[in-house]
């Protein structure tokens, strides 16, 4: 949960993600969806370069998998039911 708590504020910090609310959910399995927006398409292709977020999603990477979200069951749904988290 604190690699999700500090993520998003640490890709702000590195001028990649805007400040628009974050949302974050937990699906009935577990999984933790985080809704977040990125600064531009080049702050998608400039994360993978950088050395701060590449530490992050290493730690990240340690810890759980990383999913499209049609993996989701609830995905499936018209109306999908998800935990609000935090």
């Amino acid at each position: 949960d604190k690699l999700v708590e500090g993520h998003v504020g640490i890709l702000r910090k590195q001028g990649l993600a805007t400040d628009r609310p974050v949302s974050v959910m937990r699906a009935a399995d577990g999984t933790v969806i985080e809704i977040f927006e990125w600064a531009s398409l080049k702050a998608i292709e400039d994360a993978h370069t950088d050395p701060v977020v590449q530490a992050l999603w290493g730690e990240f990477a340690a810890a759980c998998e990383f999913l499209p979200l049609s993996a989701v069951p609830e995905a499936a749904g018209l109306f999908p039911d998800f935990e609000a988290v935090g």
